[in-house]
């Protein structure tokens, strides 16, 4: 469990958030409207606060998913099969990152996340290269127009079977779980080269397949 400081709320959870949201809305091609993820973040970023100090680390994760769902189809006003969907990929994506990078900065700076999360300042600032990076991938691909799922914004709003979408889920259900599994021994310093290789090896071999999955009906146009 980790007590999160209000400063890290502020500056770093909230827009963790709003990227997260905006993730997830373009990846389902749906218009991003910043007034409504703003709201949604800083709710999402305030209960996860809460959550974090509540629940062992990495069990947040599935928490927090469910949260970003319901505040994506409520608030933000898109399908709910996208917002389930959306919510899966855009924290999956993000931890995939956050995997990466920070062993990396952990190791170079010689630091346990332990000793990390008791400095208020580098507990924002060493986390903010994935989020920096997360959030120009989120750019790149709502200014090129690249999605998993077609929405409104890139086309008509294409209705997918429901036998699709429970085939996309169950899928990234897999990744979330492996997400908390992951996240749960990074927070105990116990990095399991296996783990995190499997997890990479899952996400990477997931997105070529939605894409395949989702990508048929251009195939099938064309």
């Amino acid at each position: 469990m980790d007590q999160m400081p209000l400063l890290a709320v502020i500056f770093y959870s909230i827009p963790e958030s709003v990227l997260l949201f905006s993730f997830g809305l373009t990846i389902v091609g749906e218009y991003i409207n910043f007034k409504r993820v703003l709201v949604a973040a800083v709710i999402s970023a305030f209960s996860s606060m809460f959550i974090r100090a509540n629940v062992p680390f990495g069990i947040h994760s599935i928490i927090g998913v469910f949260i970003i769902f319901i505040l994506s189809w409520k608030l933000l006003k898109i399908n709910p099969w996208k917002a389930l969907i959306s919510s899966l990929i855009s924290v999956n994506a993000f931890i995939l990152l956050d995997t990466i990078i920070m062993p990396i900065i952990l190791t170079e700076q010689n630091l346990t996340i332990g000793e990390l999360w008791k400095d208020n300042l580098k507990r924002i600032i060493y986390f903010y290269p994935s989020l920096t990076i997360y959030g120009l991938t989120t750019w790149f691909l709502y200014s090129k127009k690249i999605y998993l799922i077609k929405g409104v914004r890139v086309s008509s709003d294409t209705k997918y079977s429901n036998a699709r979408y429970l085939v996309t889920l169950t899928i990234l259900l897999q990744g979330i779980f492996l997400a908390a599994i992951n996240e749960h021994l990074f927070f105990q310093g116990n990095y399991s080269l296996f783990i995190k290789s499997l997890y990479i090896i899952f996400l990477i071999s997931s997105i070529f397949f939605l894409k395949k999955l989702y990508g048929g009906d251009d195939q099938k146009k064309a």
